[in-house]
Order: structure tokens, then sequence, then C-alpha cells
């Protein structure tokens, strides 16, 4: 059953520790902005100073300031040069972007900025106005340095510094004029604006006019420079290509009379068409072929005087063969009428028979001439086709031949071609040059010349003023947190819970001393119903509160370090607790103790006494009675060893006897860190109340004291800030301050 109940215990336990976390990571993770408001709020009057002293400093720095005038020139500048070419144009297309940033390096140049420097003879007046200034004697300070350097240069006095030459002042204002110049604009249009900035306007204006025209002067020159030198290249080159064309022209005219040589592209018309002719020549003759071969295979298969050479083509197309087979046919006819009528041997007959045989002899003669006349032609076709293939072939050599002989004739040639046509180009490019050397336009013009301004550029005074506040208000904010950052005291009642993790019982206001005013130990004493009684009150309810049960009846007043506030605390809450029953006010700091001088006690006995045994506990000798309910009781006589008194069964038995008699007790305790003694005293009460001087106490020292009794098991209840100023702590949250409402009460 008991280890149940320890696990429940342990779970709530490691579930209220959780929650618990979990609520601190909340709490941390928001980000309270209101506090930064505070912490300004807190430091406003030094915020306002630091931001006065930087106005201060900024006014000064803008009226000392020398004034700065700025002189702007506005031209227009072209990437496209007026004679530029179609080509030319495409790449400063294409190349525009890289133009401009070009350009501004030109205007910002050395040589440029030496130019104007000659141009508005600037050495002359550099020289003319050193030698107006007053000769300036070698100060203390120069002196000393001239002294030390001669004895750490072995007595050896250092050389004067040689005179500056024209050279050195040109190349000085150059420099200066080069780091006075801006350059802007060529991004969004053709337009740049060239400003220059000085102390003196008028040279500002020249300067920024003078550099403007030598800038387009430059860009004449260089574009002028670019064009001679081309055309200077060129002029070479030309002469050059001249001298070789002619020589390689001379070269081929010697090869061809010594060969003997025509132009070879007309050898080679003349060969292809002779080559021409003769393949028309060979179809035309392979085609007679052809026909004369088809006869001539058609004779052949027909026996000599056949009947059926009668019937071939060209037998029938020959006109004097038809005619005699027609003439042979009527006479064949005549001798078979003839024969019918008179027979063989009629005179009709054979006559008739006679010129038969003739018309046949007559027509056999005339086929056989045209069988004769078919193989001539078959025979004289192939003659001819050979002829005309010998011809081709020998023509088809000929230009094999022709080619081959001519090589070095077409190589010449050629080389002349090529010198000819790198000749044409120079030429063009050279006449080109020439109109171009001629061309003086410019792609640069002055749009807006400088004028003198009338007004500085800088300082602006508006400017460095509102700066000057605006960097004084920031520096103000930043020290304030600074200082809220480093600041490692108490502030706030809740401070004290979060640094030292004991409950806040309260505050207890400053008291300000002035003249017949009351001590702060008699404010409660005095009046129950100021502020600061109020206050005393709230750490008396706390205090009751702690312990519902069993309120503490013995209370020990401590502080870390002395000089916190614990006796004026201590006295006080004794007289709150006066209101409650019979009190004592008990005095247990027996190594500085002040009650008795604060109060003005005329008791010069005390608590020593009265443990030492030096008066009886019957007598009231070393008790100051207040009002019935308080009682006082000082230190009294201050022992050798208090540490050792108050550690002694003596002291028990006379707080023992105390605490029945009284029905509270408080005890204005020593400093717990200086000395043991309320380490001791805090194990022999019922519960210890720890005083925190606002704006003072270290936290570290508080830690360290708060630790250091805990350690010993005291009942730490809780923790006052004492001697707080409310209208302070209001920074902190509207809560903490209540001075209207106490001080209504205590009016009415």
């Amino acid at each position: 059953m008991n280890a149940v109940v320890n696990n429940t215990t342990a779970t709530n336990s490691q579930a209220g520790q959780g929650l618990m976390s979990q609520q601190t990571f909340n709490k941390e993770e928001v980000i309270d902005l209101s506090q930064y408001w505070r912490t300004i709020k807190q430091a406003k009057w030094g915020i306002i100073s630091v931001t006065l002293c930087c106005l201060i400093i900024g006014g000064l720095i803008a009226s000392s300031a020398v004034p700065i005038y700025r002189a702007t020139s506005k031209i227009m500048a072209d990437p496209q040069q007026p004679n530029a070419d179609r080509n030319e144009q495409y790449i400063a297309s294409a190349l525009v972007f890289l133009y401009y940033e070009t350009q501004y390096e030109i205007i910002q140049s050395r040589n440029l900025a030496e130019t104007v420097v000659d141009k508005l003879n600037l050495v002359e007046k550099y020289k003319a106005e050193q030698a107006s200034l007053p000769a300036k004697e070698p100060g203390f300070v120069d002196t000393i340095k001239t002294e030390l350097s001669a004895l750490l240069g072995n007595g050896e006095k250092k050389a004067k510094p040689a005179a500056q030459t024209n050279a050195d002042i040109r190349l000085m204002l150059a420099s200066g004029i080069q780091a006075g110049i801006e350059v802007s604009g060529g991004k969004q249009s053709q337009i740049i604006n060239i400003s220059y900035t000085s102390d003196d306007p008028q040279q500002a204006a020249e300067i920024i006019n003078a550099l403007s025209e030598a800038y387009i002067q430059f860009g004449l020159e260089s574009r002028l420079d670019e064009v001679k030198n081309t055309q200077s290249w060129l002029g070479e080159q030309y002469a050059q290509l001249k001298t070789q064309l002619q020589n390689s022209e001379n070269e081929l005219s010697a090869f061809r009379s010594q060969q003997g040589m025509v132009d070879t592209a007309q050898q080679q018309r003349t060969a292809n068409t002779q080559l021409q002719s003769l393949n028309s020549e060979l179809i035309r003759a392979q085609t007679q072929l052809s026909l004369a071969e088809e006869q001539y295979l058609t004779i052949q298969n027909v026996k000599a005087d056949s009947k059926s050479l009668y019937s071939i083509g060209p037998v029938l197309q020959n006109k004097t063969a038809s005619d005699m087979v027609k003439e042979q046919a009527r006479l064949s006819q005549r001798v078979n009428e003839l024969e019918e009528r008179y027979g063989d041997k009629h005179p009709k007959m054979v006559a008739a028979r006679s010129e038969l045989n003739s018309a046949q002899n007559a027509l056999k003669t005339e086929v056989n001439k045209v069988v004769q006349n078919i193989e001539r032609d078959y025979r004289l076709a192939k003659v001819q086709v050979k002829n005309i293939n010998d011809l081709i072939a020998k023509n088809t050599s000929g230009i094999q031949s022709l080619q081959g002989d001519n090589f070095a004739l077409v190589s010449l040639e050629r080389k002349v071609e090529n010198n000819r046509r790198v000749y044409e180009s120079f030429q063009s490019r050279l006449m080109e040059a020439n109109v171009k050397s001629e061309f003086t336009a410019s792609n640069v013009q002055i749009i807006d010349r400088a004028t003198v301004p009338q007004s500085p550029f800088k300082p602006n005074i508006k400017l460095i003023i509102m700066l000057a506040g605006v960097f004084g208000a920031f520096l103000g904010v930043v020290l304030a947190f600074l200082r809220e950052a480093l600041d490692n005291t108490f502030n706030t009642p809740d401070a004290i819970e979060e640094k030292l993790k004991l409950p806040a019982l309260g505050i207890t206001p400053v008291v300000k001393k002035r003249k017949g005013d009351v001590i702060p130990e008699k404010q409660y004493l005095d009046d129950s119903r100021t502020p600061f009684a109020e206050s005393i009150n709230t750490i008396r309810t706390g205090l009751l509160f702690s312990n519902i049960d069993k309120p503490p009846k013995s209370i020990l007043v401590t502080s870390a370090t002395g000089a916190e506030g614990k006796s004026t605390l201590a006295l006080n809450l004794a007289a709150a607790y006066s209101q409650l029953g019979k009190t004592l006010l008990l005095e247990v700091d027996l190594r500085k103790p002040s009650i008795a001088k604060n109060l003005q006690l005329q008791n010069k006995l005390g608590l020593t006494d009265l443990v030492l045994g030096k008066v009886g506990p019957d007598t009231s000798s070393f008790q100051t009675d207040i009002n019935g309910q308080l009682s006082i009781i000082a230190c009294g006589t201050v022992p050798r060893n208090p540490l050792e008194l108050l550690s002694s069964q003596k002291f028990d038995k006379v707080l023992a006897s105390l605490k029945n008699h009284f029905d509270y007790i408080v005890l204005d305790g020593p400093p717990t860190l200086p000395v043991s003694d309320s380490c001791v005293l805090a194990n022999k009460v019922d519960g210890v109340v720890f005083t925190v001087k606002a704006e003072s106490t270290k936290i570290k020292t508080s830690k360290e004291a708060v630790t250091r009794l805990q350690t010993l098991n005291a009942n730490v209840i809780g923790a006052v800030l004492t001697v707080a100023e409310p209208h302070k702590m209001s920074y902190y949250g509207d809560h903490y301050y209540s001075g209207e409402y106490y001080g209504t009460e205590a009016k009415a």
C-alpha cells in the first residue's frame, strides 16, 4: 500500500514538474513588448540627455564643416559610331551593356584628369596660390620631431624634402580631380550625368565643363587614331598585295609563252565541244550500223538466186527492181497467153520467151546489186563506228593529257585569281578607311553644360541634425537596454521570486529624510495608515498566511549584507504585530546594534545582560515598553563573542521564556554572509524573513545567503524588497504603484 502511494505521489510530482516546466517554457517563449517599453520609459531622461548631446555634436559638426559644391553636366553618348557600317552596328548593339561601363572608366581616368589640368592651367594657379600663402614656421612639435630624427639618425639631420616639380603637381591635381568625379546614368537611356564636387563653386563648374570637352575630344582622337592606324596598315598591305598580284600575273604570262598554251578554260571548252560532237556522231553511226546489220542478217539467211530475195525490204524499196518485177510479171502473163494460143515453136512465142528471159536476167542482176549494196553498207557502218570510237578515245586521252600538262598552268591561274580577290578586298577597305578619316562627327554631344552652383551640396545641416538625433535616440535606447541587461540587482518583487525562488512578501517604500520628518524606524508607530504602514501590514499578512494552521510566532529578520533595511523592517514589523497581540522586538545583532541608538532608548542593559545573568528576568531594566503591546529588548552590553552567546543553552532558555511571555517575537538579526550568527538563530525561530535592498543588493550575494540558510534547514518564509521607490517600480508594471490610493487614505 505504501509503495502504491509512493508511486502515485512520484507520478503526480513528475506531472506537476512537467506542467511547471511547460508553463515556464511558455512564459519565456512569449515576448513581452511592454517590458521593453517600460525599460525605455524608465530611462527616458537618460535617452533624452544622450539625444541632446548627439544633437549638439551634430550641430557643431554641421556648422564647422566646409561647404562643398557640386557641378553637373549632362551628355548624350550613342554606342554606335556615326559612320559605322552594318556589321559594326550589330557588334555595338550586342556589346552595348559593356559600352557605358567602359565610358565611366574613361571619364574617371587619370588621362582625362591630366588633360583638364592642362586645359585650365591648374598647375600655374596652384603654384601662385602656394606662393601667396605666408611661410609656415615650424612649431614646437615639428622641432621636437626634427631633433628626435637627428638623434636617431646618429646626429645627421634629415634632408629637406625636394621641391615639387610641375609633373608632381600635375599628377597630384589630377588625382584630386579623379577623386571628386561621379558618373551615373546610361542604363535606361543614352544620357550620362557627370558631377564634380569642390569647395569652390566656380572651379567645380569649370572642371566639369573642361572634363566634358576633354571626353568628347578623347573620343574623336581615339577614333581617328584608330582609323589612321587602320589606314596605314591597309596601305602597306595594299602595296604588298599589288606587287604580289603583278608578280603572279607576270609568272603566268611567262609560263604560257614558254609552253605555248592558251587559257586552260578555253582549251577545256574546245575539248568538251569536240567530245560532245563525237558522241553525237557515234550514236548516229551506231544507229545506222544496227539497221545495216539487221538487213545484212536477213540476206545471209536466204540462198543466192532464191525467189525470197525479191521479198526483202531493200529489194521491195528499190524502184528499179520493183518495176522489173512488174515487167517480168507482165511478160510472163503474155508468154502464158501466147503459149495457149500458138505453141512453143511459134515465133511470137519464142520472142516472148526471149523477152521474159531477158527480164528475168535483168531482175536477178538488179537484186544482186541490192544485196551487194546491203553488204557494203554494213561493212561501211562498222568501219564508221570503229573510226568514231577511235576518235573519242583519242580525244579523251587528249583531254587527260591536257589536264596533266596544264596542272602548273591551273595552279598559276588560281594563284593569280586569289591574289586579285585579296587585292580588290583590301582596295575596298582602304577606300572606306580614307572616307572615315575625313569624317569628324562625334557620337557624344553635350546636352547641358555645368553652371556655377548657387548652394552647397554638403553639409546637409538638416540631414546631419536629423541623423544625429536618430543616432542619439538609438544610442540612448541601446544604453538603456545595456544598463538593464547589466543590472544585477533587484528592482521588483517579481525579480525576487524569479532569482531567489522565494515568495515575495512585499516591499518597504523608501522614506525620504527631510527635516522634521519621522525616521523610517518609527513610521508605523507614528501613523499606521501611511503607504509605508500599509506595506508593513501586507508583509505581516503574508507571514500570517504562510502557514494558516500554525502561523509563525517567532520571526528572524536578516539580510545578505549590512545596510539593507532589515532593522527598519524588523522594528516596523514588530509594531504591526503589536496590533494583533503582545509583541517583542528582540535585537540579536550583537556585533553592530542600532535599535537603541535609532530609537534613543535610555536603557543601557539588554539581551546580553539578560543571557549572562547580569539582570533577572523579573526586572524590567532590560526591556522598553512602547505602547503596552510592543516591547523592545535591545542588545545591551556588546559581548566579546556573540556567536558563542547565541549558541549557548542560556540563550535558548531566555528565548523559550520570552516565547511563553509574548504572542509574537521579531528578531532583528545580523547579516548572513559576514557572520554566522543568523545561521545559528535561523534554527531557533519559526521562520526567517530575508530582506533585499532595491537597486543595491547583488543577486549573486543574495543567492549565496539564501542557499546558506536553506542548507542549514532554516525555514525561509519569504523575502522583502526594502527601500523601494514605487514610482520607479511602476516602469515594470502599473500594479507596483499605489501611492495615490494610500495618499488619499492618509489624508482622509
